[in-house]
């Protein structure tokens, strides 16, 4: 059992962390842990169950299962299930990949630190500028799919009119991302028991419904394993669309500075976000994909697909009660994810990347006050404008925010999973299999940015994938003339 940390310093001034353990308890593989992050943060604030919670919250097992299947059936048909296992399988290996470096470093910068660990400056940089845009990109991705279920639920379930008109998403979005915002800054715990409990209580609904899916008339479960319809084009786009649901998974390394025992709560907790939401994500397929052809109409009118299942399987009445149980998952997912987000800010600030004033950590709460106020803007900014330019309905706005965000991993993954390579053959532990699961997450995270450049869709869609390198390059000259202005700065401060 993990009793406490105590700090000690090298003399290069490196913090260093001694995690303590009771006599004949086992040690950790790394007693002293470089503690690379932000300081005032509140230590040990989450516990193992807490951590883990939070971070399945923010890949919400809830709103995967209700969606994952209409996308994987959309384009893989009844063999959709065997690509959200194979996207579940490439995430397990990226997450092998981080392991090593969640066993050796406590940081807040989650991959952008753990990148900087093995390759330097450089390679962090690089990594940094793209998961800047990355961690914006996804709070807008969130606020989409939750103006998508706010707008359907105030239309449909309370008859408001315009809810999914501009005015009607603009006081979505602000409400929501205020809230959000506010939520974090109090606490860490508290909002991770919120998502949590949000979690729980919007379960239940969905459940239900894809249990009643599965004795619906016509339910064909066991023709999903003849694989009559598989096809290696249509098993490769669900293979990179199932992935898109996992990206991002390790954020909860974010918070490490904040959780009991991290050197071994947060490599378990990268290990289990996957196979817990990839898992469920197959499961959620199986009871969706054959009803698909059933509730084609209701879907091209608009419902839900929980909604339009639950129609179907003779449930109606839970119809209404599922569209609320996502919203409020939706939600859930947003306060979790503004959880991890500020945090990677504020260390690329206190590494000079971002304005210093980004990486204040507030005395009060403890929690890093300024970057989540300043992420706010861009992540609420971006997503009205892009409305108000384009009059892009909350499903079209969501589509092109949700095509972009995996983009913005392909690089942080695949230097991550070369990394892990370099620091495992170091230290004399790398192994065939750890071999193979490094070069399947590189594969297959570099295969989901060329698959939207070999098989373009032929909508607007295939402009996010130029967006993505445009905005990383765009980022970094703004860290580049960033860096040079604090470096002037330093030398004049040295002439003086």
């Amino acid at each position: 059992m993990w009793c406490g940390q105590q700090a000690h310093k090298r003399p290069s001034g490196e913090i260093m962390v001694m995690n303590e353990a009771e006599p004949g308890s086992p040690g950790t593989a790394h007693p002293e842990t470089p503690q690379d992050g932000l300081d005032g943060l509140r230590s040990a604030t989450l516990t193992m169950n807490q951590a883990l919670g939070l971070a399945v919250v923010v890949f919400s097992p809830v709103l995967t299962a209700a969606t994952v299947g209409v996308f994987m059936g959309g384009v893989a048909g009844s063999s959709g299930w065997l690509s959200a296992a194979a996207g579940a399988l490439v995430m397990v290996c990226i997450g092998v990949a981080i392991v090593p470096f969640a066993q050796r470093h406590v940081v807040s910068g989650a991959l952008y630190s753990y990148i900087g660990h093995v390759f330097g400056g450089g390679a962090k940089f690089v990594a940094g500028a793209s998961l800047a845009v990355g961690y914006v990109v996804g709070l807008m991705v969130m606020l989409g799919v939750l103006g998508l279920y706010v707008g359907s639920m105030l239309t449909s379930v309370f008859g408001v009119s315009g809810a999914n008109g501009f005015t009607g998403q603009v006081i979505i979005y602000a409400v929501a991302i205020t809230a959000a915002g506010i939520l974090a800054y109090r606490s860490l715990d508290a909002s991770a028991k919120l998502s949590i409990g949000l979690l729980f209580l919007s379960c239940p609904v969905v459940l239900a419904v894809l249990i009643g899916n599965l004795f619906s008339d016509g339910f064909d479960f066991a023709g999903q394993f003849a694989f009559s319809d598989f096809s290696f084009s249509g098993f490769t786009l669900g293979l990179v669309l199932s992935t898109t649901f996992l990206v991002g998974f390790e954020s909860s390394a974010a918070t490490a500075l904040e959780t009991k025992d991290p050197i071994r709560t947060v490599p378990r907790i990268i290990i289990l976000v996957p196979f817990i939401v990839g898992g469920i994500a197959v499961l959620g397929t199986l009871l969706t994909v054959p009803s698909l052809g059933a509730i084609g109409d209701k879907l091209a009118a608009g419902e839900s697909p929980i909604a339009a299942m639950a129609r179907h399987s003779g449930l109606g009445f839970l119809a209404e009660a599922s569209d609320i149980a996502l919203v409020v998952t939706s939600f859930s997912v947003l306060v979790g994810f503004m959880n991890y987000a500020p945090r990677v800010w504020a260390t690329m600030a206190n590494d000079g990347l971002l304005p210093k004033a980004i990486g204040r950590v507030a005395p009060r709460t403890q929690t890093p006050g300024t970057a989540i106020a300043v992420m706010c803007v861009p992540a609420l900014a971006f997503p009205v404008a892009l409305i108000a330019i384009t009059d892009a309905s909350p499903l079209e706005m969501y589509q092109y925010l949700a095509t972009l965000f995996p983009y913005l991993w392909v690089i942080p993954y695949i230097l991550i999973c070369t990394g892990a390579i370099v620091v495992l053959r170091r230290n004399g532990e790398l192994t065939v299999v750890k071999t193979i699961a490094c070069l399947i997450g590189a594969a297959a995270t570099g295969w989901l940015y060329l698959n939207s450049i070999v098989n373009p869709t032929g909508t607007t869609l295939d402009d996010m994938t130029w967006v993505a390198p445009v905005s990383i390059v765009a980022m970094m000259i703004i860290m580049g003339a960033r860096r040079l202005v604090s470096r002037s700065g330093e030398q004049a401060e040295e002439g003086r």
